[in-house]
């Protein structure tokens, strides 16, 4: 079942107070790359760097006087603690955030800036979630869900009516998938905002759980998660995000790791942003010619987050380079 028009509209109401509208921005390089008008939806200028912050504010916000009292509990890769930290911290509210042994010092340290409890549990965010609702449910605290809550995707949803102040006519959405929540925000405020444009999600390689759910028919767990991209890090989606995206979505496809790494320099080359593999993975998929549009379309990508860390990235682009030398050698190599 789509998120309600009415409840997109209300998150659109409660989070203006706390969240500027990003910015829009026309990327000239790939519009010249790919022969149609793409555009960036800066969600990597949020102030914790990641669209994770519109579902946390918009479910914050509807919590009662006693529920904010007694705090809120949740698990996260790193993007939506970030994100439920920083609400709450501006909301004066306790919280207490899971987190995977997977997640990154970088992540850690914005968490810690906003001074919740942190509690460190399980190989994925799925063992570090498990405990969450656990422990939520037996001290009688709200647990907002990362993608799995309805006012989670009607505040990821409210993108739409944003970008549609920038940009009256988009021909095509992009968007990175990890648990469902952003995209099926995007997929349900599309269908009441401009059904005309049509919406693709893209994974990478080893964190494709949407597409191999999709591709069965069926909600498919992995058993691991094998990508670089740890904030589309959820082993299987749920049942809410799996049918919107089912029946909504125009297309969904699967890029490398290492098609995502050099999107990511591409972006940070030409474009001078910096974005995360989980992020560029969308461009990537552009770029690849995985993705239909119409040359001249109005193709908005959405940046989706931006919290990696620069060392990181200067690994990527040492691996990439050495994967391209490999592969030259290898042409070039007499047979």
């Amino acid at each position: 079942m789509l998120i309600p028009k009415s409840d997109i509209k209300a998150a659109t109401a409660r989070i203006r107070a706390h969240l500027a509208p990003t910015p829009l921005i026309r990327a000239g390089y790939f519009s010249q790359q790919l022969g149609a008008n793409v555009y960036f939806k800066l969600e990597t200028l949020q102030p914790t760097h990641s669209f994770k912050v519109r579902g946390a504010f918009s479910a914050i916000t509807r919590l009662t006087k006693a529920q904010a009292a007694r705090g809120v509990v949740t698990a996260s890769s790193g993007n939506h603690g970030l994100a439920v930290a920083y609400a709450a911290a501006t909301l004066g509210i306790p919280a207490t955030i899971y987190l995977p042994e997977s997640a990154t010092e970088a992540k850690l340290v914005a968490i810690r800036r906003f001074d919740p409890e942190i509690i460190i549990h399980g190989a994925a965010w799925d063992d570090a979630n498990a405990l969450a609702m656990k422990v939520a449910t037996e001290s009688s605290r709200a647990y907002i869900h990362p993608f799995d809550n309805p006012l989670v995707m009607a505040g990821q949803g409210t993108i739409v009516p944003e970008l549609l102040m920038q940009l009256p006519e988009p021909g095509l959405i992009v968007a990175s998938i990890g648990g469902g929540g952003l995209i099926s925000g995007i997929l349900s405020s599309v269908q009441h905002y401009t059904p005309d444009t049509r919406v693709v999600g893209v994974e990478t390689s080893g964190a494709d759980s949407m597409f191999q759910s999709r591709k069965a028919g069926r909600i498919v767990e992995l058993p691991a998660i094998t990508s670089i991209a740890e904030t589309l890090g959820a082993r299987k989606t749920e049942k809410s995000q799996f049918d919107i995206v089912t029946q909504y979505v125009t297309d969904l496809v699967v890029v490398s790791d290492n098609a995502a790494i050099r999107a990511l320099i591409a972006i940070l080359q030409e474009e001078k942003l910096l974005t995360e593999p989980a992020t560029s993975c969308s461009v990537a998929a552009l770029l690849e010619g995985k993705i239909a549009f119409r040359p001249g379309e109005n193709v908005v990508v959405v940046l989706c987050g931006a919290n990696v860390a620069h060392e990181q990235v200067h690994e990527w682009e040492s691996a990439a380079r050495n994967l391209s030398a490999k592969a030259h050698r290898r042409k070039s190599d007499p047979k």
